[in-house]
């Protein structure tokens, strides 16, 4: 990766995790307004890297004021989250650090699947594959199962898709060509992208669409996937 993005990932990503916390685990015991500050100075350096006219920095700017839980809920995370982990697979990918960009696609997918499930009203089954009582297939089969009883469209195609990006980085062949090896990885990228994509009219099917909109989701997804 480029020393400056290089530098961005760690620190968004350290960031990202402090919000994750901040959000989900009542034992979170940190300093809310230095958190805010990074978080909103990382999506603005994230913003100007993938020249995005602004568009990442003016949604993440306004997620997160006022700054509080029920403000922005979980769509700051997944915003700031898809983008720096799709990102930093294009950067691994353009520098031949293959498996390490299908790892970065694959942490995204599983992430993506998390906030479907949970907003499809069923995270005892995220929470029977965390606790690794069922493997990643059998809980994105019930996942799809829920959401097919939902009457949402593509679940099923959805779930295909979750399971080739994960079977990528769960099942990574280090004996294949440079040139295979690079074609896994951009198919993983590009994959994880579509989830993210398809877990936004999902979910504003389900009637609990991300603060973000699709258009804007969708624009940020193409730049980031155009990087390859």
């Amino acid at each position: 990766m480029a020393i400056a993005f290089s530098a961005l990932d760690r620190q968004l990503t350290r960031d990202i995790r402090q919000l994750h916390d901040y959000l989900w685990d009542p034992t979170w015991n940190g300093h809310e307004s230095k958190l805010q500050t990074s978080l909103v100075k990382g999506a603005r350096s994230l913003d100007t890297f993938l020249h995005a006219g602004g568009r990442l920095r003016k949604n993440a700017e306004s997620l997160a004021k006022p700054w509080n839980r029920e403000r922005q809920g979980s769509s700051l995370f997944e915003l700031l989250d898809d983008a720096v982990g799709l990102t930093a697979a294009t950067e691994l990918v353009r520098t031949g650090k293959y498996r390490e960009a299908v790892m970065r696609a694959q942490a995204v997918v599983e992430s993506t699947s998390i906030g479907v499930c949970s907003d499809a009203g069923h995270f005892e089954i995220v929470e029977e594959w965390e606790a690794r009582k069922i493997d990643f297939h059998t809980y994105t089969g019930r996942m799809a199962a829920v959401l097919e009883s939902k009457l949402i469209p593509q679940a099923t195609q959805f779930r295909r898709v979750l399971n080739a990006v994960h079977n990528f980085g769960s099942e990574w062949d280090g004996s294949a060509s440079k040139d295979e090896q690079r074609l896994a990885a951009r198919s993983a990228v590009e994959n994880g992208a579509w989830c993210v994509s398809r877990s936004v009219g999902i979910r504003t099917l389900l009637g609990t669409p991300p603060k973000v909109s699709e258009k804007d989701f969708g624009v940020i997804l193409n730049l980031i996937v155009n990087r390859l």
